[in-house]
């Protein structure tokens, strides 16, 4: 029964990491995702932001429930091979890796916080720990990110995408014509003419954008989900709080003696 009281939230944690990856999946298979502008695009980057926020949040429920390294570790083997169901294989083992890394040293790095705390207050005991995984996955994501761009510019080339030069051309005056030459025609002819020029600029510094790219989506990921985890603490006091009415968990007060210096 404990065994099982500890490997609860495994599955939840398995489950909301797959939800992540399979999400991400689009984006690793296209170098001008970051750069297009849709509504459609910023709600995938918002779903992804819970996602991640939500897989730290349960990582580290889980970790602190099963507090042991037995268990740990076949979790983390199990999630590291998620990735490679969803992405291609080269891409998929790098991220495995990183992934694995970053959930064993977050783990790591709370279990010492679970060994020298004096008072249990989940939202100060998990807040770092929690932060801490969350940016770890944000940044192996964006490496990751940065690996495939590479790949697919190095095989493709990179393209503008066109709602940046429409974008662009709406905040542009339109000189009137009095030719009889259909408008469309003259919209589609600047549209290309401005994507030429922007191309031929860029072209210079074509090996700099799958570096841009990554770092244009860590900031991205980084600005959502700092807006997001200001939920997770009270989550965080939440849970321990039903986990405690419910006997899930229980808590002692222990009274330990002081050393103190006296004349």
């Amino acid at each position: 029964m404990i065994l099982v009281k500890k490997l609860l939230f495994a599955p939840l944690f398995l489950i909301t990491f797959a939800l992540l990856i399979s999400q991400l999946s689009p984006i690793f298979k296209s170098s001008d995702f970051i750069f297009s502008l849709s509504i459609n695009n910023l709600f995938q980057l918002i779903i992804i932001s819970i996602l991640l926020s939500l897989s730290s949040f349960l990582f580290i429920i889980f970790a602190t429930l099963s507090f042991d390294l037995r268990l740990i570790l076949p979790v983390n083997l199990l999630i590291s091979v998620i990735p490679m169901f969803f992405l291609d294989q080269a891409i998929g083992v790098v991220l495995a890796v990183a992934v694995f890394i970053s959930l064993l040293v977050s783990y790591l790095s709370l279990e010492n916080t679970l060994k020298t705390y004096l008072n249990f207050q989940p939202t100060i005991l998990f807040g770092p720990s929690f932060r801490r995984l969350s940016s770890f996955l944000i940044l192996v994501i964006s490496i990751t990110y940065f690996l495939a761009s590479s790949s697919i510019i190095a095989q493709n080339g990179f393209q503008i995408p066109d709602s940046i030069i429409d974008t662009t051309l709406k905040f542009t005056p339109q000189s009137e014509t009095t030719t009889k030459i259909p408008q469309e025609l003259v919209d589609n002819l600047i549209k290309q003419t401005v994507k030429d020029q922007i191309q031929s600029f860029i072209k210079p510094y074509l090996n700099f954008i799958p570096a841009i790219l990554g770092l244009l989506l860590f900031v991205t990921f980084q600005s959502l989900t700092s807006i997001i985890n200001l939920l997770i603490y009270p989550l965080l006091w939440i849970t321990f709080n039903i986990l405690e009415k419910t006997g899930y968990v229980k808590f002692t007060t222990e009274m330990r003696p002081v050393k103190k210096m006296v004349i």
